[in-house]
C-alpha cells in the first residue's frame, strides 16, 4: 500500500514538473538589437548634447565674468568686487540648478522614450512563450543576474528576434 502511494505522488510530482517548462531569453541583447531602441538612443544622445551646449555657454560666461573680476580686481573698489563675486556665485548656482534640471529631464525622456520599447518586447516574449507553451521565461542578461546557469532548458530568443522582426 505505501509503495503505490509512493508511486503515485512521484508520478504526480513528475507530471508537474513535466508541465512547467523553464524558457531563458537575454532581454539586453534583444534590446539593444531593436531599431526602435537605437532610436531612443539616438534621441537621448541628442538631446544631452543639447543640454551640454548650453552648460558649456553658461560656463564660458561664467569664465569670462571671473577672469574680468580678475583683471580688474585691482582697480575696482570693494564694494564692486563683492557684487562681482555676488554675481558670478549666482551664476554658478544657476549652472548647477540647470544641471540638475537637465538630468532630471533626461530621466524622464528616457523613460518616455524607452517604455514602449520595453513594452512591446515583452509583448514578443509573452507571445513566443505562449506560442512554445513555457510556463516561465528568466531573463538571461548579464546585467540582471537572474540565470546564472542556462545549459538546456529552451532558449527563446531567435523566436523573440523573429517575432519581433514582423
Amino acid at each position: 500500500m505505501k509503495k503505490i502511494v509512493l508511486i503515485a505522488a512521484l508520478a504526480v510530482a513528475s507530471a508537474a514538473s513535466a508541465q512547467s517548462v523553464v524558457a531563458h531569453v537575454n532581454v539586453d541583447s534583444l534590446l539593444v538589437q531593436m531599431p526602435e531602441y537605437k532610436k531612443a538612443q539616438e534621441a537621448l544622445q541628442a538631446e544631452q548634447a543639447k543640454f551640454e551646449a548650453e552648460a558649456k555657454e553658461m560656463n564660458a560666461e561664467l569664465e569670462k565674468g571671473a577672469q574680468a573680476l580678475q583683471a580688474n580686481a585691482a582697480t575696482w573698489t570693494d564694494l564692486r568686487k563683492n557684487q562681482e563675486q555676488q554675481r558670478l556665485q549666482e551664476m554658478y548656482n544657476n549652472i548647477q540648478e540647470y544641471m540638475q534640471g537637465a538630468q532630471g529631464q533626461l530621466q524622464q525622456k528616457e523613460v518616455e522614450l524607452i517604455t514602449p520599447v520595453l513594452e512591446k518586447l515583452q509583448a514578443a516574449i509573452n507571445a513566443v512563450a505562449e506560442t512554445k507553451k513555457v510556463s516561465y521565461v528568466l531573463d538571461a542578461s548579464q546585467s540582471k543576474g537572474q540565470v546564472i546557469y542556462a545549459k538546456g532548458g529552451i532558449n527563446l530568443g531567435a523566436d523573440v528576434r523573429a517575432y519581433l522582426a514582423k
